[in-house]
């Protein structure tokens, strides 16, 4: 561990990096009685040599969405958890933090709600062209766009872990039929909420609305190709709130070009937190309703998120188990 010793209290401390403004406020009431010195620095700014050089003698990252490389651990060498802020762990090395004894965490189940919400909000506005009615009222213009109720539709998600399942429910109670796509199907679930487990060729080819709820990795990246959008109904909308990666996006923007589906509502970019480029292709469609990486962005997820992360840094530094450990790290 990293060691700081505070000549006025006369204790040690161990030194705990947060990755953005808004963290250090909201872990210091479960961190600073263990003795902890908090610093913010905003991370996911930085390069990554500038990163190795704020980590340097940081015991703990409360970590944002900042790749950390294997370079990264190499040189962190007082690093002992990596606590993420969120689910997603796909910016996180994980063979090489293990190799270095270094934890990473994350927290399951803290986003669920506000992401799913959001989801449904992203439905709702795109069926019913909320957003483009309300750029039509300010600029003077009086058009009412006829749309489309969720609850004739058929909606599929995939990947139904806990925020698909989420959105998989809140749409079964505006009376929308369900499908799903998952490798570990929950009959239990699926038989509570009248949801049908199909294969992906066979969601894609029957919902109105796709969703995209599951983790990036190798088997995730570029999920939703060309051969899948050409599977996908002309009236069908795409919804991704999960990873930019999962789509193929030369591929989507073709598709939403030539027709061959009604539109995509998109909340994850690449260049976040980065502004999205002006002149990006799906920024141009009128079929594209773009949000900025947002829907885990309320106020209950993120106190909830920093708790969670500031519980797990306290574990470790206590010398126990972390209990949303994503790792196993050569201790």
């Amino acid at each position: 561990f990293s060691v700081i010793l505070d000549s006025k209290r006369n204790i040690v401390s161990y030194e705990v990096i947060c990755a953005e403004s808004h963290m250090a406020d909201k872990v210091a009431p479960i961190l600073e009685p263990l003795g902890c010195q908090l610093r913010t620095v905003l991370l996911p700014e930085l390069s990554e040599t500038e990163l190795c050089r704020e980590l340097a003698t940081a015991s703990a990252a409360l970590a944002g969405g900042e790749y950390y490389s294997a370079k990264v651990f190499n040189e962190a060498q007082n690093l002992k958890i990596v606590a993420r802020h969120g689910v997603g762990v796909d910016h996180v090395d994980l063979e090489a933090a293990a190799e270095h004894g270094v934890w990473v965490t994350n927290t399951p189940g803290a986003t669920n709600h506000s992401v799913a919400e959001f989801t449904i909000g992203l439905i709702l506005s795109a069926l019913r062209h909320i957003q483009t009615m309300a750029a039509d009222i300010k600029q003077g213009t009086f058009v009412r766009r006829q749309g489309e109720e969720l609850g004739r539709l058929t909606i599929g998600v995939v990947g139904a872990g806990g925020i698909g399942k989420e959105v998989l429910r809140l749409a079964r109670a505006f009376g929308a039929q369900a499908l799903a796509f998952d490798i570990y199907p929950d009959e239990q679930f699926a038989e509570q909420h009248q949801v049908t487990y199909v294969s992906l060729d066979d969601l894609l080819q029957q919902a109105d609305i796709v969703s995209l709820h599951c983790g990036l990795d190798d088997s995730t990246e570029r999920m939703i190709g060309a051969s899948q959008l050409k599977l996908m109904k002309p009236s069908a909308l795409l919804i991704n709130t999960a990873r930019p990666q999962i789509i193929d996006k030369e591929a989507l923007v073709a598709c939403l070009e030539g027709n061959g589906i009604a539109g995509a509502a998109i909340d994850v970019w690449e260049t976040a937190p980065e502004p999205v480029p002006v002149d990006d292709p799906l920024l141009r469609l009128d079929s594209v309703l773009a949000t900025s990486w947002a829907a885990f962005n309320t106020l209950g997820a993120v106190e909830t998120m920093c708790r969670v992360a500031a519980e797990e840094i306290a574990r470790v530094f206590k010398g126990e188990k972390p209990l949303n450990a994503v790792n196993t790290p050569v201790l």
